[in-house]
């Protein structure tokens, strides 16, 4: 099946009412004149309303520019249709990380999913003499190696894959030609950009003529929690040797399926790594299209090279209309975790917008995530640093999320406070209640038969309220982690403008852990002691002492944005008349946004080693955020979706994993191995400048 707009693309070769279809609504259905002489004129979705306009001006004029509103886009089509890659990877001996990227859907010259396209067409050249040919191609050597273009003759050929020295008959330019463009790369730091001049010549005896316009490869996106939710993510683990994670995962099911998410988790299950949050950055890049954006999901792997978890995604996950990126050279540091990754939802302020919105990453001192640069190259999403060199696994997740709201602003921040823990004790205490154990948690009984480190269980410490508030050294704790937490929301505010009543504040405590005996939650055979891990130490943030959750981490849960829904650790808070206070302010908080809480138990799983539900979880959603628009945006009905169009034939372009259909793999280089990699005009690096 055609998709929408590549069906507005080919209407050329339909009836003229369908000629209609490559053009705005407001450019007429007259017959294109013939040319006086010869005049090369090529076009793209320039003014990005899913169509190209060959008949007026609306994608003529500064064609050749491109900037954050205005500009072709093209994807980079890194998917791997029908797994044809992820099979190969897995046959034979594991290969380098080097070689992982090295196959995908156009590290060939093959057309394997003309949905990914994005349209190129030439003005029809009625008037041409016998002797005329033309050439479209990049003069860029960079560009012509990270670019694919495809040409189609008429409505039933296939795709052929156009390179530098193609030739098209004068008979072809009379008709027009229908392109098809896509990218064999994201762009990158250092390296391609992503743009792309495509250059369009045209020649006859007695006459040239040659035009120009300028496209650029979209950004790789990440998601917001203001996207909906299509799939949850976890680690599988077996009954035998990891019992505690199968329960986490039967809570974790029954919990989505409660939220009225119906599609089944996706586990992976090829590494011990549980940390399912920690090894990649779920992402997306997505076009214009007739019918709303078109979009490929790309999955972006931690780089942090020696974490072997983060090879599944192109080893088993890819798939058709899912891809994976890696930006190698990272180390196996914890600030280099996907955890420390989040990002702000859309927002303008002080005359910038964002309308994909903002990441948010932590620094540790000087040190930076490596994937910052990578970002940075995308110039939509620009990073905005926090510091988390204090906190135990150094993720800006421990502390800050970013919640759903009705409101204008239509987000809020949900954070930690330490002062509201204290208080809330304090309270407790007043009330006469002081000798309640901190922990509402009873000890467990390990499961058996199982003896290794995935089957033991975590005490549960005894301390009461008296005992944690005559505590010095714990309460000093608490006025050091609120004072950097503060210093996180002015940075947070100066950049946003959100307000104190924008921010919703969370009891919680911390406490001093010492990484000499706590290696950190991104080891697969940690056997870290969380509950015991407090020591009596001088007050501050150093290589060794940092500071953790003493309570599973409220705000570090899963976001169920699209079903009001957040899926929560037990806090295993101190129980007043019988009831969790800290559980029961959750609900309070949540509940101001209209979001249901369902608590799972994540104690001997994840919060023993600093990590709760977000930490262990991930999830996928969907795409449709247009980010190349102006914030504001302009109604759907005016700014590029056709409704009689995608009515005519379908609105099945804007989410590129639901299972398009592959086609035919035509062209040449059709080898599934990775030789295919330097077919052609790719040379030997398909994948670009690294």
């Amino acid at each position: 099946m055609r998709t929408p707009a590549l069906l507005a693309l080919s209407g050329l070769y339909l009836a003229p009412s369908a000629l209609a279809r490559v053009v705005p609504r407001d450019s007429g259905t007259a017959t294109i004149p013939s040319p006086t002489s010869l005049k090369a004129d090529i076009r793209a979705d320039t003014d990005r309303d899913g169509f190209v306009d060959i008949e007026g001006s609306a994608d003529l004029d500064g064609k050749t520019t491109w900037n954050a509103t205005y500009g072709a886009i093209f994807l980079p089509n890194i998917g791997d249709t029908d797994k044809r890659c992820s099979n190969a990877l897995l046959k034979g001996p594991a290969v380098s990380n080097e070689k992982l990227d090295a196959c995908h859907d156009a590290s060939d010259n093959v057309l394997r999913n003309e949905e990914f396209l994005a349209p190129l067409l030439t003005v029809p050249m009625t008037g041409l003499p016998n002797d005329a040919s033309g050439r479209v191609y990049l003069k860029d050597p960079v560009q012509r190696k990270n670019v694919r273009i495809f040409y189609q003759a008429n409505e039933n050929s296939t795709w052929t894959y156009v390179d530098g020295n193609y030739t098209f008959s004068a008979a072809a330019l009379r008709e027009g030609l229908v392109l098809g463009i896509d990218g064999r790369d994201t762009r990158r730091p250092k390296g391609w950009d992503g743009r792309a001049l495509v250059t369009f010549d045209v020649k006859s005896s007695n006459s040239t003529s040659s035009d120009s316009v300028m496209l650029r490869v979209a950004p790789v996106l990440t998601h917001t929690h203001l996207d909906t939710v299509e799939q949850v993510l976890g680690a599988k683990g077996n009954e035998t040797d990891s019992p505690l994670l199968v329960r986490f995962n039967e809570q974790l099911k029954k919990a989505v399926n409660e939220s009225g998410l119906e599609e089944d988790l996706y586990l992976f299950n090829v590494s011990d790594d549980i940390w399912v949050q920690d090894f990649m950055e779920p992402g997306f890049a997505s076009m214009p299209g007739p019918c709303g954006p078109i979009s490929l999901r790309i999955m972006i792997r931690s780089p942090q090279d020696e974490r072997v978890a983060g090879r599944q995604l192109f080893e088993y996950y890819r798939d058709t209309g899912i891809g994976a990126v890696q930006q190698l050279g990272g180390t196996l540091d914890q600030i280099n975790s996907g955890g420390n990754i989040e990002t702000i939802p859309p927002y303008e302020f002080n005359g910038t917008s964002w309308p994909a919105g903002r990441l948010v990453i932590g620094n540790h001192g000087q040190q930076r995530n490596f994937l910052v640069p990578f970002f940075q190259a995308q110039e939509t999403q620009d990073p905005l640093l926090l510091d988390t060199d204090w906190l135990l696994a150094g993720h800006v997740d421990e502390v800050l999320q970013f919640i759903p709201a009705d409101s204008e602003r239509g987000w809020v921040v949900m954070v930690n406070d330490p002062t509201a823990g204290v208080k809330m004790l304090q309270d407790i205490k007043a009330s006469g209640q002081g000798s309640q154990p901190v922990y509402s948690r009873k000890n467990d009984t390990s499961p058996a038969p199982c003896d290794n480190d995935d089957c033991q269980t975590v005490p549960v410490e005894s301390t009461t309220i008296n005992e944690i508030l005559a505590n010095a050294d714990l309460m000093s704790i608490q006025k050091y982690c609120a004072d950097r937490i503060e210093k996180n929301l002015r940075i947070l505010k100066e950049a946003t403008g959100v307000t104190d009543d924008e921010i919703i504040r969370l009891p919680a405590m911390f406490k001093r852990f010492d990484l000499g005996s706590f290696p950190g939650n991104f080891s697969d055979d940690s056997t870290n002691n969380f509950t015991n891990a407090l020591v009596d130490a001088p007050i501050n943030s150093s290589d060794t002492f940092k500071f953790g959750a003493m309570w599973p981490n409220l705000v570090n849960g899963l976001v169920m944005s699209g079903f009001d829904t957040y899926i929560a650790p037990n806090p295993w808070g101190p129980l007043v008349n019988g009831t969790d206070i800290l559980a029961a302010k959750a609900k309070e908080q949540y509940g101001r946004l209209g979001m249901d809480v369902i608590f799972i138990d994540d104690w001997n799983t994840h919060h023993s080693g600093n990590g709760e539900v977000h930490c262990g979880t991930n999830s996928v959603r969907e795409m449709d955020v247009e980010w190349y628009s102006d914030f504001d945006g302009d109604d759907a009905d005016e700014d590029g979706e056709d409704d009689d169009f995608c009515a005519t034939y379908g609105d099945d372009g804007d989410d590129g994993d639901d299972g398009a259909d592959g086609g035919d793999a035509v062209g040449d280089n059709g080898d599934n191995g990775y030789d295919a990699a330097g077919a052609g005009d790719a040379d030997d690096t398909a994948n670009g400048p690294q």
